[in-house]
């Protein structure tokens, strides 16, 4: 197989994933519309459950429950986390350090101190080298310089 091929076969399986989370998206956000729609109609012909095929479907009351925005908690003087613990809820807070953002901090760390990471920092993160491949757009200048113009 060819490199070209090999690219054109890389290219249309990441617009496949592309299509693939839009669509996901786009299914979910039609699942929720009926579902309200389904659950309306319930309400109005009095109808708390109904089979089809192998399902029954009823209703349901349940409550959701989410942290309220920060610019509504900062203007109470409140802090989420603090609360939780006050309340005997600490257990559920999870200390957690996004992928993406050690990536980064790692990164400009190791550029700084010569593509090494402190001892202290090397003992609690690893590393790997790998090779992989870049992906952008093209523009004249770039086309140009990978040809070697």
């Amino acid at each position: 197989m060819k490199l070209t091929e090999m690219l054109g076969q890389y290219e249309e399986l990441l617009d496949k994933k592309d299509q693939l989370a839009k669509d996901t998206k786009d299914n979910n956000a039609a699942i929720d519309k009926l579902k309200a729609e389904i659950a309306e109609m319930m309400i109005d012909e009095d109808i708390p459950s109904q089979g089809y095929g192998d399902y029954i479907y009823s209703l349901q009351d349940k409550v959701k429950y989410s942290k309220r925005g920060e610019a509504y908690l900062q203007e109470r003087g409140l802090d989420f986390f603090e609360v939780l613990r006050e309340q005997g809820l600490g257990e559920l807070i999870k200390e957690t350090v996004n992928a993406g953002s050690l990536q980064s901090a790692m990164k400009e760390i190791a550029e700084e101190n010569d593509g090494e990471l402190p001892p202290e920092l090397d003992e609690v993160v690893s590393s790997y080298e790998m090779t992989d491949i870049a992906r952008r757009k093209s523009t004249n200048k770039a086309l140009k310089r990978a040809k070697g113009e």
